[in-house]
């Protein structure tokens, strides 16, 4: 066992509901063994306080963008997860409707998160935003919201628009949401924003080995503030299905980045998506585990594998450079989607909804000043082109 600082040296970084059995391999078929032994259900084994918000939430939480089974939030639930998050647009509102579904009988012992993007000034109006909420309690089978997040804030004027603190101040008050906050992929830009201003409960920010080290000074003021603070993309990109880097029976990556985000005291819970019962074993397996020295070996060799292709979702160094204007970190983070995260339907979904302008069409006759912007060394006008055909219809 190693502490925090000493793992940085050494890494180079400062059932009831569908009937289902506690034993998933069993009931399942999946991870089956020839052993005729039972293979323990895992158990979550930490519980955090969300900031001051009185909350005790599992520290590895249940991320809901993905998931076709809703017998998975069961699994999760018998296993000791109590947070749930979903959004509005995950799976075109069926991630809140399955959730739902699967936890209403035990909705007071969960905690349920769910998120809605502002997209337009007509989704930033007071009325709007009451009216998508309400949708969502009716999906979810609840009367009121743990956790209402406004969705993906990466612009200062979005948080601080008079009608969407109006909305979200008003769910509070009148008890439909117990806590409010927002999720953003810019933590360096929104998090000083919410530590000025006195309305925010909790965030939700991009937080991994990666590119979490930079901002961890910023986070800890945030947490000291009493916000609570809640981490995702903790996977760096989840490319290790597909490095062969990482292809390894003697490795958890998955385990060793969870273990990484947990091991600073200044954020409180994480998310991760969990799209089927293996995904529950295999990360809730890493609740309440402290560093361990084989992590810095793990964790460096995804570093080394995906450092060049990897864009870092909070890092925007590239878009001042770029004379088009191309939004290069969320077209990138897409194809992430595409690729990595199995939502190929999504990502496509996403990007055709894109700001035409915004797309990487001029790329191809640029002279790509977006690289020698980039301080990953990425191959970003490569990257930008490759996206733009595996995105498009």
């Amino acid at each position: 066992m190693i502490n925090r600082r000493r793992f940085l040296q050494i890494a180079g970084w400062g059932s009831a509901l569908f009937g289902l059995g506690k034993n998933s391999a069993a009931a399942l078929g999946q991870n089956a063994t020839t052993s005729t032994s039972p293979v323990p259900t895992p158990r979550i084994r930490a519980h955090r306080e969300l900031g001051k918000t009185g909350m005790r939430l599992s520290d590895v939480g249940f991320g809901a963008i993905n998931l076709f089974n809703a017998n998975v939030f069961r699994y999760a639930y018998d296993c000791g997860v109590n947070h749930f998050d979903t959004a509005e647009g995950y799976l075109n509102t069926n991630s809140e409707k399955m959730l739902g579904q699967a936890l209403k009988d035990v909705r007071s012992k969960v905690i349920v998160t769910t998120k809605h993007l502002m997209r337009t000034p007509a989704d930033m109006k007071r009325d709007a935003i009451h009216t998508r909420v309400e949708a969502s309690l009716k999906r979810l089978q609840t009367d009121y919201l743990d956790i209402a997040l406004v969705h993906s804030v990466d612009e200062l004027d979005k948080l601080d628009h008079p009608e969407v603190l109006a909305a979200y101040s008003q769910l509070k008050k009148k008890g439909k949401a117990r806590f409010i906050g927002f999720s953003t992929h810019n933590p360096a830009l929104m998090l000083p924003k919410a530590l000025a201003m006195d309305i925010w409960d909790v965030v939700l920010i991009v937080y991994n080995h990666m590119e979490g080290p930079a901002i961890e000074p910023l986070i800890a003021k945030v947490r000291a503030q009493g916000i609570g603070v809640i981490a995702m993309k903790v996977f760096a990109g989840g490319m290790q299905g597909s490095l062969k880097e990482m292809l390894s029976d003697k490795m958890n990556y998955g385990q060793a980045a969870i273990r990484w985000v947990l091991g600073n005291p200044a954020v409180d819970a994480l998310i991760v998506t969990m799209s089927s019962f293996s995904h529950v074993d295999e990360y809730v397996s890493a609740s309440g585990s402290p560093l361990q020295r084989r992590d810095a070996k793990v964790l460096t060799r995804y570093r080394h594998a995906a450092g060049p292709v990897y864009c870092r979702v909070s890092c925007r160094d590239c878009l001042s450079a770029c004379p088009h204007g191309v939004a290069v970190n969320e077209v990138l983070r897409y194809a992430m989607y595409f690729e990595h995260y199995d939502m190929q339907k999504n990502a496509m979904q996403w990007f055709g909804e894109l700001d035409p302008a915004r797309k990487p069409t001029a790329c191809a006759g640029c002279a790509a000043p977006c690289q020698s912007a980039c301080p990953h060394g990425l191959v970003v006008q490569e990257r930008l082109l490759h996206s733009q055909r595996l995105l498009s219809v």
